[in-house]
């Protein structure tokens, strides 16, 4: 038996935790860490070597047979049939299946069966000769890859690619709707932090991964305008009859409520969605202009939950129309608090509470435009927006688009800093917003009740701050005014906490939002908060990600009573863990196919309207863009106490 402590990553051994288990030992990325020097070396290795061989695409003939032979062979050897010349076979089959396959499935995992036959050898000769006796470690294997790590809520993205490639694309959103139910939305507004984890962005641009899931989703779309008016939707849903007599109530009907109501309907239980809005959507419908997110897009796939069964109630808030302890009474058993950041954050200058005609915060304006309340936008021709990011840049080329001809973005520090997606500042660019970078705020300017312009300080950047971004510094002397008929506070949003009141039992923080556990669950059982109402303003996908994972507690917990993690989560905070023991590794990738650009409508023809500016790929153009996957699955194992 192994008889100390290390991992062949070279880096220090760190104690690993499996939920509430420690891990014995974990082989993952082609290495091995050991804690436990009582690991049963060749029992691991045989798990591992099931996973590797259950998990090969097939693509690669020397993958999917080799990693065969080598489980079996590893079988005969925990079974006492094998023989010393096997391991020798094990070892050079690793050889070839690394050299040969295309994935990293083949090339990284079968390296790691021969460094533990190379490195603990004698073990193996000992069960060749004397089969070991059934350990007492319970194993664990799945798969990852970097973008799916770091997707909030872990599509297997690999996997929808690779069905692109081939023409699956049934195939591919079926792979994504098991998990997301709005894949449309999604595919144009995400900000992309699969992408950002492509390792394919250290050769030739990472993939359009955003995209590849719009182009999917929209085919699907288009299949379905094409049937008949009787056919079924796209993904399969149909009107459904709820099987379980329990009842769930969700506040807010945008990503993370729509997304919980998708998983409790498929689960049989009785949704009935609080909406304060007159739609569906939440800030998704009312902070996203149409020319990012079509309005038909969004009522669409929330659509398809509808049919599931999923009732939604329009223009019912929470502390006005109902409340939480009146839902309890309603019979509910489970409850979802899943309202956005509807309330803005004031940039505390002269002038803000004053009531000027032409002062509106950034949420309202996109709010009325969005819902087509027009005439109770102020009117002018020139605007100035503060604020960097995505909001306010929704802001700006909204501006144009309701006509306001001279569009102003002011920002405090300098571009790089933008929390902004760069993506939209460029098309904002190319709209022909002016930006004022190192400009801060100081005082509305008005005359007779009127905002006439926002005077504004010159800064510069001093030391970082708690962000991590250097402070911006006011330069003294250096005030100046900018001409607008309207000034656009967008510099943040916050939760309404008013409406929520006093709930026995609930714990409020210091921000007057519900404090929950690690199951996003209150102290009182079966409610549950999530979202942007527990996380402040963050992604539409982190959101969808909240939403997944409470309709799956919630179903468990009621019908089972218990409240416990998912075990993608356990897996996944694994691999977090791991990812801090794991050098960087930087090696050569293959080059030579650059990332597919996507078309854009003319600047000067779309600023003037809400057409979508994004037109997405072509088949063509995905499946080109989808052979660029580089496949990084990684299979990890790991072995705990029994």
């Amino acid at each position: 038996m192994a008889n100390s402590v290390f991992n062949s990553w070279g880096s220090e051994v760190k104690p690993l935790r499996y939920g509430a288990r420690d891990v014995a030992a974990v082989v993952a990325w082609g290495e091995v860490s050991v804690t436990d020097p009582n690991i049963d070396i060749v029992g691991l290795c045989a798990e591992y070597a099931h996973a590797v061989r259950d998990n090969s695409c097939g693509h690669c003939i020397p993958c999917r047979v080799g990693t065969q032979v080598i489980a079996d062979l590893l079988d005969k050897i925990v079974a006492g049939q094998g023989s010393e010349s096997h391991l020798d076979q094990i070892i050079e089959l690793a050889d070839t299946i690394g050299q040969a396959s295309f994935c990293d499935i083949g090339q990284t995992s079968p390296k790691a069966i021969a460094y533990m036959i190379e490195h603990f050898r004698a073990d193996f000769v000992s069960a060749i000769k004397t089969p070991p006796q059934k350990g007492s470690y319970a194993y664990k294997s799945f798969v990852t890859a970097p973008c799916m790590q770091a997707c909030p809520i872990h599509l297997n993205i690999p996997q929808y690619i690779e069905d692109i490639k081939r023409g699956r694309f049934q195939e591919s959103l079926d792979v994504i709707k098991s998990k997301l139910p709005i894949p449309g939305v999604v595919g144009r507004v995400c900000v992309r932090p699969c992408e950002t984890a492509c390792q394919r962005g250290r050769a030739d641009g990472a993939l359009q991964i955003k995209h590849l899931k719009r182009f999917v989703a929209d085919v699907a779309l288009a299949r379905q305008a094409e049937a008949k008016p009787s056919s079924c939707c796209s993904c399969g849903a149909a009107q459904k009859s709820a099987t379980k007599d329990a009842r769930v109530a969700i506040i807010g009907a945008g990503p993370a409520g729509v997304t919980c109501a998708n998983v409790l309907a498929k689960e049989g239980y009785k949704v009935t969605i609080f909406e304060m809005l007159p739609e569906p959507g939440g800030m998704a419908a009312v902070g996203i202009p149409d020319y990012r997110l079509p309005r038909e897009i969004l009522r669409g796939e929330i659509g398809e939950t509808e049919k599931l069964g999923v009732e939604i109630q329009y223009n019912k808030a929470l502390g006005k129309d109902f409340t939480i302890e009146s839902l309890k009474a309603d019979g509910f058993k489970a409850i979802f608090v899943a309202m956005g950041c509807h309330t803005f954050k004031k940039m505390r200058v002269e002038g803000e509470d004053a009531g000027y005609y032409g002062f509106v915060p950034g949420v309202t304006f996109l709010r009325n435009v969005n819902l087509g309340r027009l005439d109770e936008l102020p009117k002018g021709k020139s605007i100035a927006v503060v604020g960097g990011g995505n909001v306010a840049i929704d802001c700006v080329r909204t501006a144009f688009r309701v006509g306001f001809t001279d569009a102003n973005l002011v920002y405090r520090r300098t571009i790089k800093e933008m929390p902004a997606d760069p993506v939209e500042i460029h098309d904002a660019e190319a709209e022909e917003v002016k930006f004022h970078f190192l400009v801060a705020p100081k005082r509305i300017v008005a005359e007779n009740g009127k905002v006439v312009g926002l005077e504004c300080s010159k800064m510069e950047l001093g030391e970082p701050d708690a962000s991590g971004r250097r402070r911006p510094v006011e330069i003294p002397g250096s005030e100046y005014v900018i001409p607008a008929d309207v000034v656009v506070s967008a510099i943040g949003q916050e939760v309404d906490t008013a409406c929520t009141g006093a709930v026995p039992g609930v714990e409020l923080d210091k921000w007057g939002i519900m404090v929950v556990d690690e199951n996003l669950m209150t102290a009182v059982p079966g409610l549950f908060a999530g979202g942007d109402y527990v996380s402040g303003p963050d992604t539409l996908i982190g959101a969808c990600a909240h939403g997944r994972l409470v309709g799956k507690k919630i179903a468990k917990y009621l019908a089972e009573n218990v409240i416990e993690k998912l075990p993608e989560e356990d897996e996944f905070a694994l691999v977090k863990q791991l990812q801090t023991m794991i050098p960087a590794k930087n090696g050569p990738l293959p080059a030579g196919v650059a990332r597919a650009a996507i078309a854009h409508e003319p600047a000067a023809e779309r600023k003037v309207d809400f057409r979508e500016v994004d037109k997405g790929f072509t088949a063509t153009e995905a499946a080109r863009e989808a052979d660029r996957c580089l496949r990084c699955y990684r299979i990890v194992t790991c072995a705990c106490q029994a």
